[in-house]
């Protein structure tokens, strides 16, 4: 059996995994271009309450580095999902973890599409609920305290860098399998590969 290692540029791939980040960026940047326009800064500036005026210009304007953050948080998601995939094959215990935001799977799809897991990987997701319009990360409807602690903060804005363990740039881009035994039990799909040539 044949399994397809898709390459693809860093950029691209970076881009397609936080595309809904990336759009949301863009989407605050003309929001602040346009409220700027309309509120003529210069002027505003220029009547009382100038000091908090500031304060709220510096929020505003730092919004946009929100969904970056996340996007370089999802980068990393990425980076270890594509090791552990490719090392040890689609198991749900393995993207599990990274299936409680759109943002996640989405990076978890992309690594799984790179390595000819995808649909795998879909499946996993609608059989556990998720669909498309799943925009919302699960635990707001949970647990939305969850969003005020520190783990919150740190797992989706500052995530720690993550060094892949595999050198995906010498994998040729498709690698001959002698065997690929599939499991199915009710929460995973597992691949076991056998030897490859």
């Amino acid at each position: 059996m044949v399994v397809n290692v898709q390459k693809r540029s860093l950029v691209l791939t970076y881009l397609k995994l936080g595309y809904l980040l990336h759009l949301m960026t863009i989407a605050e940047v003309f929001i602040i271009i346009r409220f700027f326009q309309i509120i003529e800064l210069s002027t505003w500036l220029q009547d009382e309450f100038l000091v908090l005026k500031i304060i709220f210009l510096f929020l505003f304007v730092t919004a946009p580095l929100f969904p970056q953050c996340d996007a370089r948080s999802r980068y990393q998601n990425y980076k270890q999902v594509k090791d552990h995939l490719y090392l040890y094959g689609f198991q749900g215990r393995i993207v599990k973890p990274f299936s409680f935001s759109r943002c996640q799977r989405d990076a978890v799809i992309v690594a799984a599409e790179e390595l000819g897991m995808e649909s795998a990987c879909k499946q996993y997701f609608k059989k556990m609920g998720y669909h498309w319009y799943h925009i919302l990360p699960s635990f707001l409807f949970q647990k939305p305290a969850y969003l005020f602690h520190k783990a919150f903060w740190l797992n989706t804005f500052f995530a720690k860098y993550y060094a892949s363990k595999v050198n995906f740039s010498a994998i040729p881009n498709k690698r001959i399998v002698s065997k690929l035994r599939v499991q199915k039990t009710e929460t995973c799909y597992s691949f076991t590969v056998g030897s490859i040539i």
